[in-house]
């Protein structure tokens, strides 16, 4: 509540500068606000397709498979022989099956949801994506690669790389993808002001 001053200025009271705190405060974070609202939505949207038939009876198989092959195709390449039926690579030493968890969609899937919700233009994000979906693909690949190694020869170890050490990396690169893709799109974006 506003009360005169004997000078004839007006004062405002505690309450309404602490209203006007908080206004202020919430206005220099609505691009922060913006930024994981977009990510709870793109994400909401991820768990709502993959939680549907369609997706686990048609597409997951597909995918599953198709990563199956291109795992045991790249386990040729490097002189390791396999067969691929289905989600599984195997050979006379040990079987691997490619399960929903181990297509790295999910983690992709983010990384494509904070590139997406990042502020920088749409060009940049387009590229950044998919750059970041075949980068990460990649990983993917070589962590089935570097898992199926691990069954053949340090089998004991098997549950660890997967559980443990491979989900931590794997996170990790993706963090580090994020922030290099954002230091190559501010740099670029200063670059085509100057």
């Amino acid at each position: 509540m506003k009360k005169n001053r004997k000078d004839g200025k007006k004062t405002v009271s505690v309450q309404q500068n602490r209203i006007r705190t908080i206004r202020e405060s919430v206005r220099k974070r609505i691009p922060q606000l913006r930024f994981l609202a977009t990510v709870a939505v793109l994400m909401a949207s991820y768990y709502a397709i993959t939680g549907t038939d369609t997706f686990s009876k048609t597409f997951l198989p597909a995918y599953l498979s198709a990563v199956a092959k291109i795992t045991g195709s790249a386990l040729s390449l490097i002189g390791f022989s396999n067969y691929t039926s289905g989600t599984m690579v195997s050979s006379q030493a040990f079987s691997m099956s490619i399960a929903y968890g181990c297509d790295a969609l999910e983690p992709t899937f983010l990384f494509v949801a904070v590139v997406l919700a990042f502020p920088a233009a749409w060009k940049k994000k387009v590229v950044g994506a998919i750059s970041g979906i075949l980068i990460l693909y990649a990983i993917n690949i070589i962590r089935l690669i570097t898992l199926f190694l691990t069954g053949i020869y340090k089998r004991e170890y098997f549950e660890l790389m997967h559980i443990e050490i491979w989900q931590a990396i794997f996170i990790i690169l993706a963090l580090v993808l994020f922030v290099v893709w954002v230091s190559i799109s501010e740099r670029t974006s200063i670059r085509e002001a100057v």
